[in-house]
């Protein structure tokens, strides 16, 4: 599918897409210090383990949705960034890891500010 969006669209799209993997970043670097770190609780457990698998994800997912054309896919993996970020939140909070679940948040709500200047 050829990408009808004009330019300024397209770069807004690509800056919020940006914008969403910042917080992204920030909670997998906190989900890796926590996993690391003696004394956090969840050192070298699973669940911080599928903490960081699950922020990896959605880094990498952030990036990659402000560069796509519009199209199925491009849905798919917004869609995908929605539930992973949920069920990462749902594992931030289980390990009671606060700034880390604030981190999600964040991405989640840049996420619905990218939905809604994708339209």
């Amino acid at each position: 599918m050829p990408d009808t969006l004009p330019p300024a669209h397209r770069a807004r799209e690509e800056l919020v897409a940006n914008l969403m993997a910042v917080p992204a970043v920030i909670g997998l670097v906190l989900a890796v210090l926590a996993f690391f770190q003696r004394g956090s609780g969840i050192t070298g457990t699973a669940g911080a383990g599928l903490a960081i698998l699950g922020m990896v994800a959605l880094s990498i997912a952030a990036l990659l949705v402000g560069r796509l054309s519009p199209g199925r896919f491009r849905t798919f993996v917004a869609v995908m960034i929605l539930i992973g970020g949920l069920l990462t939140l749902i594992c931030a909070w289980f390990l009671m890891q606060g700034w880390l679940m604030l981190a999600i948040a964040l991405t989640l709500a840049l996420w619905l500010i990218f939905i809604l200047v994708a339209r």
